[in-house]
């Protein structure tokens, strides 16, 4: 979480206020309450009814059931709960959401230094401001396991941006480099066998999603407060495990389709099989590179994405045209 992030949980929660119509006066009776609710013109979602003495000090509050099944002429300070669960006006967003967890309510009071009520928040506010926050946060990991930050356009010059950004966008153009002089040397399997060529886009296609959700899983238990090798392996190995299955049944759907372009089908299992072996080792490397990273260092969020893309593509095309050289030719 980035600094501007962590100070909007910790702003007041007095900034998320929302004045309470449905206050009852501690000295009435029911009957006295709900005569004079009847005449207000309530707009808002109700969910409790707050006590107020005459200084409009918190006294207590009375749930929809209780006001409405008490007996009219019963005292409203006889049936209040006295007890209650209330937000200061200082207090913050990150407070506010630890109480909501600590007591199952849906709404709270928030009341001034000297105890008056100045109004309530509810649950779904928020959460709602809450989830806003980690959409920011997600939204910007996404942009750093591709190189890029949030910030970088807006704190720095336009040379230290390009400075930043560039070398990663080389990653890409040295992968695409290789690519090319990969599918040179292997130009004449392409040539005898045309239908490689057209699911080379859909093969890069899937290593290089592959190896993305595998870095990303990573990335999420290195979150973790203490790093583990034991915790690495355990993940790992699971993640692994998923990938076989991921890329064998990609392997069987592209395999059986590419037979339908009529190729034959030691091509349809060139395709299949390259597919396996390229997925399931670019998901090594997606899943392993981040922790390296991280042991000596550098910032796994920022350099891994662009970095795995490069490894999936090459090792993707090397498997898969040196796969089809040996086997076809």
């Amino acid at each position: 979480m980035n600094e501007s992030e962590e100070k909007e949980f910790h702003r007041p929660i007095g900034e998320y206020a929302v004045h309470v119509d449905t206050v009852i006066s501690l000295e009435s009776t029911i009957e006295d309450a709900l005569e004079k609710l009847r005449t207000k013109p309530i707009d808002q979602k109700i969910i409790y009814f707050y006590v107020v003495d005459a200084k409009h000090h918190l006294k207590g509050v009375i749930s929809t059931r209780q006001l409405l099944l008490s007996p009219p002429r019963s005292k409203v300070a006889d049936v209040m709960q006295n007890w209650v669960a209330k937000l200061r006006v200082s207090q913050t967003l990150h407070e506010a959401l630890e109480l909501f967890d600590q007591h199952p309510l849906l709404a709270l009071p928030i009341v001034d230094l000297d105890g008056k009520l100045i109004g309530a928040v509810d649950v779904q506010m928020v959460t709602k401001e809450s989830c806003d926050l980690a959409n920011l946060h997600n939204r910007a990991a996404v942009f750093q396991m591709i190189g890029l930050t949030l910030e970088d356009g807006k704190k720095i010059s336009l040379l230290k941006n390009y400075t930043l950004r560039m070398p990663w966008l080389l990653c890409n153009v040295f992968s695409g480099i290789v690519c090319a002089l990969i599918s040179r040397i292997y130009e004449h399997v392409l040539l005898e066998y045309i239908i490689l060529a057209f699911f080379v886009p859909l093969v890069l296609t899937l290593t290089e999603s592959t190896s993305m959700q595998s870095m990303a899983q990573s990335l999420q238990f290195l979150r973790r407060p203490r790093f583990s090798w034991k915790t690495v392996w355990k993940k790992s190995t699971r993640e692994w495990m998923l990938v076989v299955l991921l890329a064998l049944s990609s392997a069987l759907i592209m395999g059986a389709i590419s037979l339908l372009w009529g190729g034959g089908a030691k091509p349809s299992l060139t395709i299949g099989v390259g597919i396996l072996m390229s997925s399931i080792l670019s998901a090594f490397f997606g899943t392993l590179l981040p922790v390296i990273l991280y042991r000596i260092k550098l910032d796994p969020k920022v350099a891994s994405g662009p970095v795995v893309l490069m490894i999936a593509d090459i090792i993707t095309l090397t498997i898969y045209l040196s796969l089809a050289a040996w086997w076809l030719l």
